[in-house]
């Protein structure tokens, strides 16, 4: 398993419903986290390494005692009305960082490795990562919630960052 990075067409590709059929959820999920964790990242969906199925992982700071969820075929059922302006970054699109306005709180539905279905309720920084790992089984990126001039200069900074860090 490898990470996509942009730009590539699986990050635009709304991906299909996951098929325990077909698919081994356990299987998909470790491989999944071992490379969220090597790579240093908090969330990684199945766009980011070229998997046609709904499935993400996260590594959540205030539920699940810190443990890695899985979340397969998620649902929104619904989003708080409060919204945060916060930086957020992805490993497909490495040293960029883009303030990104989401709702503060989700309540979601989904399946685990087992199929069973589950729900949550995820604030904050759970709640943001969330949000954007399904936002990439919907083909949509972080780049896309901001203005093209956010994404300028962020991108600025950026090269600046690579051209440092060699």
């Amino acid at each position: 398993m490898k990470l996509v990075k942009s730009p590539s067409k699986w990050l635009e590709k709304k991906v299909q419903p996951f098929d325990f059929e077909k698919l081994d959820a356990l299987n998909i999920a470790d491989e999944m986290i071992k490379l969220m964790v090597q790579e240093g990242g908090i969330g990684l969906s199945a766009n980011q390494v070229a998997l046609d199925a709904q499935i993400f992982v996260t590594k959540p700071y205030f539920v699940n005692n810190n443990q890695p969820l899985v979340f397969i075929n998620p649902e929104i059922v619904s989003i708080t009305e409060e919204v945060e302006d916060m930086p957020e970054g992805c490993l497909s699109h490495p040293d960029l960082f883009l303030k990104v306005k989401r709702p503060k709180g989700v309540f979601a539905k989904y399946l685990d490795i087992t199929a069973k279905e589950c729900t949550i309720e995820l604030y904050d920084i759970d709640a943001r990562c969330f949000l954007h790992e399904y936002d990439h089984l919907q083909g949509i990126e972080f780049t896309d919630r901001v203005s093209k001039l956010k994404l300028d200069l962020a991108r600025k900074k950026q090269t600046k960052m690579r051209k440092l860090h060699g």
